[in-house]
């Protein structure tokens, strides 16, 4: 080794023209004006002081494709239920339902084994592709008049999943895009572009039965919306999205047991994120029986009619989203604060035992009105209130992990409560005593409110939890 430093002599050559420069150059006062301030980066440490149009027009591709998805999946909802109902008859939720529950864990498997181990984009790209494909396949059997009842059916489980899943993976590429900040800022936003879906969606299934019976075109031809829509948000959503950091994904090929394990860690390694599970199980398992109760209860009030049950199932949501949305445009994000994210999972269990007292009562007095209350109260805060709660807590969670948390927080509590809806609802279907659902529904929702209880006490000593990032951040913006 040579001990002369001569590795290092440029070192001392460059600190020699920079004091010769500095000699010969006046002092800056004199030979310059004041400079104005360098412009604010866009990006970076400082990118939760951008301004709300900033972050909206890096949020647009999302919105857009959250709107396509909603207003496609809703009306497949509404017109696939109708046509099962006047198919195969009110005891056919109690098969749909479970099966419902089964296709959203099956397709949630699959797609967990993957989500992370490629681009999320490409991974969106797949899924929404195949989903086109399979929605044809079954366009053509229900087409040639092929088994009706299972084409619908296999219609409906279509649309639950891309209502549930496809919307999950765009939130996971909403949450990569933008820090914890950014998305108290943006996420409401975000909710409200798929009120504009879902509004859309509903409008077309509570208007278009008057319209197409004058022009005798079946209902089910509004079904051909979806693989539609599934094939443009494969081709531009990856397109406009293409320059963003949230399009890369971990790139990391992991077992499936290795997937499931990495993020259940996180979920039993943070305590309060297993009882909220609990408590979301459980709340869910309620409204996914309160649902049984509303449907067997009104399609009978109906006589049974696809296009009344349409014009009905389509009126009543739409009105119970036109109220969420303009709860979330007015009084949302204020509650938000002020509860903070904990007590705001709260109210959807205590809305819950409120909605299953109705449906109770509407099933006994055989009242439509009633009973559209009652399916109104559950989807009012569970579109509006928990939904924000629920992405502002997710936004706490490390990208590594979040789209698989959101797996088990967001989608198997709608599967398992889909599951089970049939055992907690088949004594009072069967019976025809349909009040029983009711109070079922307020027992089961009952029971998951001390579980919520808990979770508030102990959110912000979880926030203490070296799994969850920025954890300091997170104290100041959930608490004030």
């Amino acid at each position: 080794m040579s001990s002369d430093g001569g590795d290092w002599d440029f070192l001392a050559a460059r600190k020699r023209e920079m004091a010769e420069r500095q000699a010969s150059e006046p002092p800056a006062a004199e030979t310059s004006e004041p400079q104005e301030p360098a412009a604010p980066r866009a990006r970076g440490v400082l990118r939760a002081d951008m301004p709300l149009v900033s972050l909206k027009r890096r949020a647009i591709p999302m919105a857009i494709a959250l709107a396509a998805v909603s207003l496609a999946g809703f009306l497949t909802e509404m017109v696939a239920a109708s046509q099962m109902l006047s198919l195969g008859g009110p005891t056919a939720l109690l098969v749909m339902y479970p099966l419902g529950g089964l296709g959203l864990l099956a397709a949630a498997i699959l797609q967990f084994r993957f989500v992370d181990a490629a681009a999320r984009l490409r991974v969106l790209r797949i899924i929404t592709l195949a989903y086109a494909v399979v929605f044809a396949a079954a366009l053509g059997l229900l087409a040639a008049s092929f088994v009706p009842v299972i084409a619908i059916g296999l219609v409906w489980l279509l649309a639950d999943q891309l209502n549930f899943l496809v919307p999950l993976l765009v939130w996971s590429l909403a949450g990569d895009e933008f820090n914890v900040a950014e998305g108290r800022k943006v996420f409401g936003w975000l909710v409200t572009w798929t009120y504009v879906g879902q509004v859309v969606g509903l409008a077309v299934a509570a208007g278009s039965p008057f319209a197409l019976d004058a022009l005798d075109i079946p209902l089910t031809s509004l079904l051909i919306l979806d693989p539609i829509v599934c094939v443009l948000l494969a081709i531009l959503l990856p397109r406009a999205m293409r320059g963003s950091g949230a399009a890369k994904g971990l790139a990391t090929d992991e077992s499936l047991r290795i997937a499931l394990t990495s993020a259940w860690e996180f979920i039993t390694g943070v305590p309060v994120w297993r009882t909220f599970l609990i408590a979301s199980i459980l709340t869910f398992a309620a409204g996914m029986t309160g649902f049984i109760a509303f449907m067997v209860s009104s399609s009978e009030l109906l006589a049974l009619d696809a296009s009344s049950i349409q014009v009905f199932f389509g009126t009543v949501s739409l009105a119970a989203f036109l109220i969420a949305w303009l709860v979330q445009s007015t009084v949302a994000e204020r509650m938000l604060e002020r509860l903070g994210i904990p007590g705001s999972l709260l109210v959807l269990p205590v809305a819950t035992i409120l909605a299953g007292l109705l449906l109770a009562l509407g099933s006994a007095l055989g009242s439509l009105a009633v009973l559209a209350i009652a399916i109104t109260l559950w989807r009012l805060p569970r579109w509006s209130i928990d939904e924000n709660a629920r992405r502002a807590a997710l936004a706490l969670v490390p990208d590594e992990r979040r789209t698989r948390v959101s797996f088990f927080v967001d989608l198997v509590p709608v599967a398992l409560g889909l599951l089970v809806s049939t055992p907690l609802a088949i004594v009072g279907v069967i019976t025809g005593q349909l009040w029983i659902v009711g109070i079922v529904v307020a027992v089961i929702a009952a029971i998951a409110v001390p579980f919520g209880v808990k979770v508030m006490r102990g959110w912000e000593d979880s926030l203490l939890n070296w799994r969850l990032r920025r954890r300091k951040q997170n104290r100041s913006f959930d608490f004030g």
